[in-house]
């Protein structure tokens, strides 16, 4: 069964736009590497305007793809990875995960 994470992060709202970039064209590609599914990362319109805030939604096998990719940190030395770290290093505020089993709905999934 698929296992979704939300990643939600609070960023500088003068760099969001550049994290966005970050994580969609960097991150976002080296994680499918990886076998993970980006479904979409999104931006709050309405709320507080600073912090900014970005939402990430992310499909995995299970929870031991999770395990496989994240023990082995060998995302940490890709050269994607590392060029994001500095600037992710000085926007991001707060970050939280959150693992979700998909209960229905119309959003396609790639492992189920």
């Amino acid at each position: 069964m698929a296992i979704f994470m939300k990643a939600t992060l609070k960023v500088d709202a003068y760099k969001a736009n550049a994290v966005v970039d970050a994580l969609v064209n960097k991150l976002g590609p080296m994680f499918e590497d990886y076998g993970w599914k980006m479904h979409g990362c999104f931006v709050e319109r309405f709320g507080p305007v600073k912090p900014a805030v970005i939402i990430d939604l992310w499909e995995m096998e299970d929870m031991a793809h999770v395990e496989r990719v994240m023990k082995g940190d060998a995302y940490r030395s890709d050269p994607r990875y590392l060029e994001t770290m500095a600037l992710l290093k000085e926007a991001v505020i707060e970050e939280s995960l959150q693992f979700l089993e998909k209960r229905g709905g119309l959003m396609p999934t790639f492992y189920d």
